[in-house]
């Protein structure tokens, strides 16, 4: 026992009116709690290899980082791609149905027009054969 322990187990025994049992485990539990103490203390190396361990952290996420943004700019440029491409493609079909439409609107007005010309040659074509008749007739009175 070293002599400071001694000087705690006397004075425990003495002034504290403990047994020998009870004295020597109340000694025991001091020392105890200074051991204790003492290992819940942060050394410096301690701290450098936290501090270490903290900055090779922080590059690993910086490179994931970097690796998830350019992942994420060639995917989004490949999506860009493809609404590009779907894009022409779905213009390229809207062109075919618009001349598509045009062509047949064409067609329908000049058949119209091709069917009014016909029908007003035969409107004014009886319009002056009843001018004729009418006009034959009274010079026939």
């Amino acid at each position: 026992m070293q002599p400071l322990n001694i000087k705690l187990y006397d004075l425990a025994r003495a002034k504290l009116h403990l047994n020998d049992t009870d004295a020597m485990d109340f000694v025991s539990s001091i020392h105890e709690l200074q051991d204790l103490r003492f290992e819940n203390l942060v050394t410096k190396e301690y701290l450098d290899q936290k501090l270490f361990g903290i900055t090779e952290k922080i590059n690993t996420l910086d490179l994931n980082s970097i690796d998830r943004t350019n992942n994420l700019g060639i995917s989004l440029f490949e999506k860009m791609n493809q609404i590009d491409s779907n894009s022409i493609d779905r213009t390229n079909k809207l062109e075919t149905k618009l001349s598509e439409k045009i062509n047949k609107l064409e067609n329908s007005i000049s058949e119209f027009k091709a069917d009014n010309l016909k029908w007003m040659f035969i409107f004014w074509v009886g319009q002056m054969s009843i001018t004729i008749g009418i006009v034959l007739m009274l010079i026939k009175k």
